[in-house]
């Protein structure tokens, strides 16, 4: 009999089928191939290999032949998922009170091997085991498909030597968390965790790629040798470019020191790294030097940019991609316009157009680190097994929000030394991570070595307190500053601030502009170069360029104006701020850069924000006290310091504390709230609460979802999606979505709710994403909460 692990209607009516032993089979072999470079290769073979052996019965050949025939059918019907779990337990979990290393193999083999399709809890919120209720999976059925799967795919003998293999290469992670976990039982559950999670994201990365290999009908890609190969060819790429660089005035002169200086360092061991340089000081181009010369040297599997604003992503993979020229190796990944479905115990056919971070190098955001490490979603868990043997550099490394600091920093010291990743983590100031409740461990050693005579040539601004007013006053504020300058930037804390300035401030006798997180990627990437082009044309018109902008702007742009205002928030902010103001010292002396207290603003949905407002308060209060004790200057190293520690002195919270009281540092590690006395199944080692904690993981304060607006081609793109020459073809719904990236604009779930009931959002493909209608788009400020005319899009 065949057992079919997937069904296809190929165009031409024809019926394909893939057998649950081909599938897992190849479901091992991709596992494995994720993992090999940090010798965790053996594991992630077995965990692929049974992941599906719970297809093995006449049930759910029964289940899949109806569903491809399209009868009515329950998706949850028939769980397969059980069977795995079952058969690791039985086999090799031996304990029934103390917990050997054996045992914990076991365990995390059976998490990997059952919570492919979706997280579990090992303890739930009612004291009951995840295992158990598994390891209860229907006898019979159980009997059926241990009995096909040891026939037709591994037989006992294979088994028991697969799983020998696999605990011999757990064993020195075992020692390393118990040696390196400071008797904190909480922090060895943690990386228990990780490693759980580790495996896991390895069996879904086979799981959705094999599956997508039989779905397109395509071959399956073999893994490229000697990649430093292409590390060497790329890095003589960017030695060729950087060599016609002018190194006339101070600033280019040290941007070459500082450059170099990166490329040397990128012959040191693996491990974590500050790059701490001053803002202008070319961060970019010399964490690319530093990374290319390290994977080459390391042979590195791929490299990882993260960025936590839009803004500094485009403006990054902007210059990667022009030294590189070689856009095959790149994956942009800034978005997710798929929503996925939750609670599902099958397939969700919409997570293989999500991307999985398969390419050399990755140039993604902040939000879709963190997701990766800790979010719920089995496409967030995919992606975790693409951070080893790499390089992750973690641009303004500052904007970790504090209520994360303990789930980052242990999660930084797994990828350092389980997962084999060299870590850099860049800034212009840099956070006293060493001060957290848990650090990340060791001391972080500097890329470039601090150079006082170097560090003295970016002094092109300086930082001025002035005082607080209210939004309605501001404007006037604005003007009087403008008549002083050629040409200002307005920074704002909320998109109302800029919205609203903007509004109050533009006018034909100046060039204005407005930036925003409301306008798509495309929309602001063509709204800087008219701000470039009317920068450049200042003299020659003689007409003043004004823009205001939320923070998308204060970093990671190469952008210059003569004079900078910043409302008040976090001290990095205004660092980051003054890098945007006589950027290339084409002003004589240091130019200003005015920091402003928005009274009346409100700031309860952007805790962060506020908390980071506060501290800086705190500092201009501590240095109108005392200035020389911050050598006179609110940028000084001494008041960056101080403002840190105002921070964090005051952020308690580092565990990310829910409503409830518990964390979810609690919940991946010890999960001391579920797992309490009234739990009996003691005989179990593992006991988070991943998918509880998953669940109610999200990076920013409030949940978002990103749409796609009808910015120039985004109408286009949207009607494509639409197209019935999309409807079935996955390979063309993957490219449409690829171009729509730069048409998507995020939302908060407030948002979205009055959006839905003013009709202003309508569902794509069958609500696999959301597209805007036309009437909620501006052209100049983009997304609006009021229509601005009657039209409409016919979808």
């Amino acid at each position: 009999m065949i057992y079919p692990a997937h069904i296809l209607y190929t165009d031409n009516k024809k019926i394909e089928i893939q057998t649950v032993e081909d599938h897992c089979l190849k479901t091992a072999y991709i596992a494995a191939m994720c993992l090999r470079d940090i010798r965790l290769d053996s594991v992630a073979y077995l965990a692929g290999l049974v992941h599906d052996m719970g297809k093995y019965t006449s049930d759910f050949k029964a289940y899949i032949e109806e569903a491809v025939a399209g009868k009515t059918f329950n998706p949850g019907s028939v769980i397969h998922t059980h069977g795995a779990v079952k058969l690791i337990m039985e086999c090799f979990h031996n304990s029934d009170s103390c917990i050997s290393f054996e045992d914990m193999t076991a365990e995390i083999l059976a998490y990997a091997a059952g919570a492919h399709h979706g997280l579990f809890d090992c303890v739930d919120q009612w004291h009951h085991s995840g295992f158990a209720h598994r390891m209860e999976w229907n006898e019979n059925l159980y009997r059926e498909a241990k009995s096909n799967f040891l026939r037709f795919c591994a037989n006992d003998t294979e088994l028991r030597r697969c799983f020998a293999l696999a605990h011999s290469q757990m064993l020195p992670i075992y020692q390393w968390i118990n040696s390196h976990a400071d008797d904190d039982d909480r922090d060895v559950y943690f990386y228990l965790g990780m490693l759980s999670r580790l495996l896991l994201s390895s069996v879904i990365q086979g799981d959705r790629e094999d599956t997508a290999i039989f779905m397109q009908q395509r071959q399956i890609l073999v893994p490229k040798q000697n990649i430093s190969d292409l590390w060497g060819a790329l890095l003589k790429n960017v030695e060729k470019k950087l060599a016609s660089f002018p190194t006339q005035t101070p600033i280019q002169k040290a941007r070459n020191i500082i450059s170099q200086k990166c490329k040397e360092a990128g012959m040191l061991p693996c491990g974590i790294y500050r790059l701490y340089v001053p803002t202008g000081g070319g961060k970019t181009l010399g964490s690319l030097r530093y990374a290319l010369a390290h994977a080459e040297k390391y042979q590195k599997s791929r490299i990882i940019f993260t960025s936590p604003l839009l803004s500094i992503l485009e403006q990054n993979a902007a210059v990667i991609r022009d030294f590189l020229e070689n856009d095959h190796i790149i994956l942009e990944h800034h978005s997710n316009v798929v929503q996925e479905k939750r609670e599902s115990g099958q397939l969700d056919m919409r997570e293989l157009m999500v991307e999985s971070w398969d390419a050399p190098i990755i140039i993604t955001t902040l939000v879709q680190l963190l997701d990766t490490l800790f979010s719920g979603k089995t496409s967030c868990v995919r992606r975790f097994q693409a951070l080893s043997n790499s390089i992750l550099v973690i641009d303004e490394v500052q904007t970790v929000p504090n209520r994360m600091l303990t789930l980052f920093n242990l999660a930084m010291n797994f990828l350092s030394e389980v997962c084999g990743t060299t870590i850099i983590l860049c800034s212009a100031t840099q956070p006293c991570f060493e001060k957290a409740i848990h650090p990340i461990l060791g001391k972080q050693k500097q890329l470039v070595p601090f150079d006082q005579t170097l560090w003295n040539v970016f002094q092109r601004t300086t930082l001025l307190y002035d005082g607080s007013m209210r939004l309605e006053q501001i404007p006037n504020y604005i003007q009087s500053k403008l008549e002083d300058t050629e040409s200002l930037l307005v920074i704002c804390n909320t998109k109302h601030q800029s919205s609203f300035l903007y509004q109050q401030l533009k006018s034909e006798s100046i060039d204005c502009f407005h930036l925003s997180a409301a306008m798509c990627i495309q929309h602001r990437r063509d709204a800087l170069s008219k701000i470039e082009k009317a920068l450049s044309e200042t003299k020659q018109n003689h007409k003043k360029v004004l823009c205001i902008s939320t923070q998308i702007i204060e970093a990671g742009v190469d952008i210059s104006f003569g004079c900078v205002i910043r409302m008040v928030a976090g001290m990095d902010n205004a660092v980051q701020a003054a890098g945007r103001c006589n950027r290339n010292g084409e002003q004589e002396g240091q130019a200003p850069v005015y920091l402003i207290h928005c009274s009346d603003e409100k700031l309860n949905r952007l805790p962060e924000i506020l908390a980071a407002k506060t501290a800086s308060l705190q500092l201009f209060s501590q240095f109108q006290t005392n200035p020389q004790a911050f050598e006179y200057s609110l940028s000084s190293d001494v008041a960056i310091s101080q403002y840190y520690q105002n921070l964090f002195g005051a952020c308690v919270e580092q565990d990310y504390t829910l409503p409830d009281g518990t964390t979810l540092f609690d919940l991946l590690s010890v999960n001391d709230k579920f797992a309490n006395e009234f739990y009996s199944e003691t005989r179990f080692g593992l006991k988070q609460a991943f998918h509880t904690a998953g669940q109610k993981f999200q990076v920013l304060s409030q949940e978002t979802t990103d749409i796609i607006v009808p910015y120039k081609e985004g109408n286009s793109l949207i009607m494509d999606l639409v197209s019935a020459s999309a409807q079935y073809d996955l390979g063309l719904q993957k490219e449409i979505l690829k171009k729509a990236k730069l048409y998507t604009v995020s939302i908060y779930q407030f948002q979205k709710e009055r959006l839905e009931r003013q009709g202003g959002l309508v569902s794509v493909m069958d609500g696999c994403l959301f597209a805007l209608h036309p009437e909620y788009y501006d052209m100049e400020i983009g997304l609006t909460p009021e229509p601005r005319s009657m039209q409409y899009l016919e979808v």
